[in-house]
């Protein structure tokens, strides 16, 4: 992808085709994975928000793929969000005191002088970066992380200046609560923003020389140079338009929060602007990257990060890092080459190869085994052991087949039998596994001197009598839910005690009796057992 590419229309290039598609097939795959199918019962909603968060995403990520496509690199947004968002609630706050500390409308005059005052904050950081990096000559990495370090600090400071002037106390966050400014942040707003910014840079990049000139320069600085083009103000330009940019979903961020908290605004937003960005296309070597596919990438990065909320809900922010990681790796490799055949080969080759096709096949296993279970609740009956086993047997036989040096057409046509014996293979264990652990069941009650019956109600499980404890019997029950139903237990005479239940009260099958007569059971166990086993007759 060159500068040809990076026209308005860049949409129709084959990156973002293929990015819009990945972003309806991942949309579809939430929709059939959510058991609350969100998308499909609320889609208004499940569209403004999507739309919020990758409008504000949007607007950092446009800002970094400037930087990277002119060959240099922006740490520094998330914290440029922080200083910005602070430096506008701070002039609000100074401008109109009374306004803020009572909750009162603010003058429209004070909001625009905040938001401006804003975005030269935003000019000056990307001067600043400018003059280290051309003048002072330290690289971009270094420059940006010095700010990324500093700003957020310098920005509580202010904060806690400004408090101690106008309320008379420190403080760390400023409210706003005003009306007019909090309608900045509203989804529609934030969404034309986004649309008219990357027209805007879409065209500067496209359609004038300035935009040439930002590729070649970041596709090799040396002969950008020899060739007249003045490199300097390229890259003034580039990490002012970061900046600003930044500072604008600074303002946008306090507008959202209704509060201005410098230690916690932009967390991390450089490092999913810059996942953005190189997921749409854009090469960290530089000169390579256009504006549709930096905000599809940012979409796509939305659109997965949501589906994995809805579909695990729970604890789903634990795995978000985990994503962007995934995807950038997986994104900034593809585009190392057009012959993807090839850069398998070579990427798998040698003893190194070897080693990296085990890593990757303990990481995908271990991804299954840690989040395999909640992505596909309900639609699968392996346990998530067995699946996490069977996506590493599947990745690894992949990338074996990667590696290997077969022609093309040989291997597409094992990729092929590849793909299909994986399906294959899922479905045919997935529906024998429930028949496995009832024949498992029924050999282990036999084993413990124990004997299975049925009768209208459903399962007796008669262990009446025998030695079988607590764990033996904690043993057998992950394997009793794949029967229709469980009319009995009966653990009568046994040496189960209270550590039946204990903590894991949770894990008892639905059963309709439990006879528990002459076990070592006590009192407060009985009324524990009760409580694990609601609507159950439990006896005595």
């Amino acid at each position: 992808m060159t500068n040809a590419d990076a026209g308005p229309f860049a949409i129709f290039r084959r990156h973002e085709f293929g990015l819009l598609a990945a972003v309806i097939g991942v949309a579809l795959l939430t929709l059939v994975l959510d058991t609350q199918h969100n998308y499909w019962f609320r889609p208004g909603s499940s569209a403004v928000d999507l739309t919020r968060t990758a409008s504000q995403l949007g607007l950092i990520s446009l800002g970094a793929a400037i930087v990277i496509i002119s060959g240099g690199i922006d740490l520094s947004v998330g914290a440029v969000i922080a200083f910005s968002g602070t430096i506008c609630a701070s002039i609000l706050l100074l401008l109109a005191p009374e306004q803020m500390l009572t909750n009162q409308p603010l003058p429209h005059g004070v909001i625009a002088a905040a938001i401006g005052g804003a975005i030269l904050s935003g000019v000056m950081i990307g001067s600043l970066h400018a003059w280290l990096i051309t003048i002072v000559g330290l690289p971009p990495f270094i420059a940006t992380l010095g700010t990324l370090v500093g700003l957020r600090s310098l920005a509580r400071a202010i904060c806690e200046a400004v408090t101690l002037e106008v309320q008379g106390g420190t403080s760390t966050q400023i409210n706003v609560s005003d009306a007019t400014f909090r309608s900045l942040a509203h989804w529609s707003f934030t969404a034309i923003l986004l649309g008219v910014t990357t027209l805007l840079l879409a065209g500067l990049l496209g359609k004038t020389v300035i935009g040439r000139h930002l590729y070649a320069l970041g596709g090799n600085e040396q002969a950008a140079r020899l060739s007249g083009i003045r490199t300097d103000n390229l890259k003034w330009l580039a990490y002012c338009l970061s900046a600003v940019l930044a500072s604008i979903a600074g303002v946008i961020a306090v507008a959202e929060q209704s509060v201005a908290t410098p230690q916690t605004l932009g967390v991390n937003a450089e490092l999913n602007a810059i996942a953005a960005a190189v997921v749409g296309g854009c090469s960290l070597q530089g000169g390579v990257g256009t504006m549709t596919g930096t905000v599809l990438g940012a979409l796509f990065l939305r659109v997965a990060i949501d589906g994995v909320a809805k579909i695990i809900k729970t604890g789903a922010d634990v795995y978000q890092g985990l994503i962007v990681g995934v995807l950038v790796v997986c994104a900034v490799t593809l585009t190392k080459s057009s012959d993807q055949s090839r850069i398998a080969r070579k990427l798998l080759s040698g003893r190194l190869g070897l080693v990296t096709i085990l890593n990757l096949t303990l990481l995908a296993a271990t991804l299954m085994a840690l989040i395999g279970g909640k992505l596909l609740a309900g639609s699968v009956q392996l346990e998530t052991s067995w699946l996490a086993g069977l996506t590493g047997l599947s990745a690894l036989g992949l990338m074996l087949i990667l590696r290997s040096n077969l022609a093309g057409g040989p291997r597409r046509m094992l990729l092929i039998v590849w793909a299909v014996a994986t399906v294959v293979v899922s479905i045919g264990l997935d529906r024998a596994y429930p028949g496995w652990q009832r024949s498992a069941a029924v050999s282990q009650i036999q084993q413990l001197g124990g004997k299975v019956s049925q009768n209208d109600d459903g399962l007796i499980v008669d262990l009446a009598g025998t030695q079988a404890t607590s764990s033996d019997v904690l043993r057998l029950f992950p394997r009793l839910k794949f029967f229709p139903a469980v009319a009995e237990l009966r653990l009568s005479g046994t040496q189960v005690d209270d550590s039946l239940v204990g903590q894991r009260g949770g894990s008892f099958p639905a059963v309709k009796k439990v006879d528990v007569t002459g076990a070592k059971m006590t009192d407060g166990g009985r009324m524990k057992l009760k409580r694990a086993v609601p609507g159950a007759a439990v006896i005595p």
